[in-house]
C-alpha cells in the first residue's frame, strides 16, 4: 500500500518548470511545423533523403503536409463493429497453470432496427501446446509477450468475423479496435514464431481489403511522436539529416533539433487543427520493419474530434481509396460525437472484455471445483499466494 505521508514531499517537488520546458518545446515545435507546412515540398524530400540515415524511423506524409480538412458527421445510416481484449496471465502460483482471453464484441447500426450485439468469448487455453508452445523445435513456457501477440490475432479475427456478419445488414460498416494497429516487439520474438503469426494475420488483413471494410485503430491521449521526428529533420540545420555522421558523437539532449524532443504530435496538432478537421496522412515508418505487404502497412491521421486530437490509424489500402476513407473518418467523428469524446462501440467493446478481480477469482474457482471432480490431487495455490491473499502481522 502506498504511504502518502511519505509520497507527498516526493510530489511536492514538482516545479512549474516541468510545465514551462513542456510548453517551451512545444512551442517551437509548433514554429517548426507551421514552417514545414509551408515549404511542403522541401520538407518532403529532405526526409527522403534522409529516411536510411536517421536513429529514428521516420513517418512519410502520403498527402501535402500542409493539409488540413473539415470532416462532416455522416448522415447515412451505418454500422459500426469493435472487438477489445483482455487476459488472465498463466501463473505458477494458482491451482493450475492455464491462460484466458476475454473478446469484448460489439456491433450497433445506426438508421436501422437491427439489433445491438454486446456480447463478450472467453477464450481458455490449457492444452501443452497452449502453454508450452514448439517454437524452433523446442517446447517453451508463454510469456506476456507470446499471451500478447495471440490475443492481437484473436480480436483481428474474431473482428473480421463479425464485420462480415455486420455486412449482412446491407449497411455501411466500419471496424475499430482500442489502440494502435502496430504490432510491437515482434521482432523480439523467434523468426519461427514471426512467421507463424504472420501466417496468420494476413489472411485476416487481406479480408477486411478484399470486402472493402475500414479498420481503423482509435488511440485517444495518443503519445506518439512521429510527426515530431519528422519534425526533427525540418529542424536539423544539415541539408541531409546523417545522425552518426553529424551528432553521432552527441548526447540527444546536444542535438540541434532536441529543442522540440521530446515532445506529442496531438499537442502540436491541437495548435492547428480546428474542431473536426483533419491533417495529412501519413505513412508510419515504424512499421517497415514488418514484413507485410505494402497494402497492409500501417498509415495515420489526426483529427480533432472536439474533446481532443485523436490519431487513427489504418491501412495503406484505406488511405488510397478517397471516398471510403473519407466516409470512414465521417462515421468516426459521429462514434466519437456520440460516445463524448470517445468512440461508443470502442468504449462498449472494452466494458465488455475487462476481466474484473471478482471474476479473476471465481474463474480460479471454478476451475480449482472442476479439477478436485476429476480426482486431481493436490489442488492449490503456492505459499506465496496465500501469503498474498492473507495479512499474517
Amino acid at each position: 500500500m502506498l504511504n502518502f505521508a511519505k509520497l507527498m514531499p516526493q510530489i511536492e517537488t514538482l516545479g512549474p518548470e516541468v510545465a514551462v520546458e513542456n510548453s517551451d518545446r512545444t512551442t517551437s515545435a509548433v514554429e517548426v511545423f507551421v514552417d514545414a507546412q509551408a515549404n511542403s515540398s522541401s520538407f518532403k524530400s529532405k526526409l527522403i533523403d534522409s529516411e536510411q540515415l536517421t536513429f529514428w524511423p521516420l513517418a512519410m506524409p502520403i498527402e501535402d503536409f500542409g493539409t488540413r480538412i473539415h470532416v462532416d458527421m455522416v448522415k447515412e445510416p451505418h454500422t459500426v463493429v469493435a472487438v477489445d481484449g483482455s487476459q488472465i496471465m498463466p501463473s505458477q502460483h494458482e491451482v493450475y497453470s492455464c491462460y484466458l482471453i476475454n473478446l469484448g464484441q460489439t456491433i450497433i447500426s445506426y438508421g436501422s432496427t437491427a439489433p445491438v450485439v454486446l456480447d463478450s468469448s472467453p477464450l481458455l487455453f490449457h492444452t501443452v501446446q497452449d502453454i508450452y508452445p514448439l517454437i524452433d523445435r523446442r517446447r517453451v513456457h508463454v510469456d506476456e509477450s507470446y499471451v500478447s501477440f495471440e490475443r492481437t490475432l484473436k480480436e483481428l479475427s474474431s473482428l473480421r468475423d463479425l464485420s462480415l456478419q455486420a455486412q449482412e445488414r446491407a449497411l455501411p460498416v466500419v471496424s475499430f479496435v482500442d489502440g494502435s494497429l502496430g504490432i510491437w516487439a515482434l521482432d523480439k520474438m523467434s523468426e519461427t514464431y514471426q512467421r507463424y503469426f504472420l501466417d496468420r494475420l494476413i489472411p485476416v488483413l487481406d479480408s477486411f481489403k478484399r470486402n472493402r471494410i475500414p479498420l481503423i485503430g482509435y488511440i485517444s491521449h495518443s503519445r506518439s511522436s512521429d510527426l515530431i521526428n519528422a519534425l526533427r529533420i525540418w529542424r536539423c540545420p544539415y541539408a541531409v539529416s546523417n545522425c552518426e555522421a553529424k551528432c553521432g558523437h552527441l548526447q540527444e539532449d546536444e542535438f540541434p533539433c532536441s529543442d522540440i524532443w521530446p515532445s506529442l504530435d496531438r499537442n502540436v496538432l491541437h495548435e492547428s487543427l480546428e474542431r473536426h478537421e483533419r491533417g495529412p496522412i501519413m505513412a508510419s515508418g515504424s512499421s517497415k520493419g514488418l514484413p507485410l505487404p505494402d497494402e497492409h502497412r500501417r498509415c495515420f491521421v489526426y483529427m480533432n474530434v472536439g474533446k481532443e486530437v485523436a490519431r487513427l490509424e489504418f491501412p495503406r489500402w484505406l488511405a488510397d481509396d478517397p471516398m471510403l476513407f473519407s466516409r470512414t473518418l465521417q462515421i468516426v467523428l459521429a462514434q466519437a460525437e456520440k460516445g463524448a469524446g470517445y468512440p461508443v462501440c470502442v468504449a462498449e467493446a472494452h466494458n465488455m472484455a475487462v476481466v474484473r478481480g471478482e471474476d479473476r477469482s471465481k474463474f480460479f474457482e471454478l476451475l480449482a471445483k472442476h479439477l478436485v471432480e476429476m480426482g486431481v490431487q493436490r489442488v492449490k495455490i503456492s505459499p506465496k499466494e496465500t501469503g498474498k491473499r492473507r495479512s499474517i502481522v
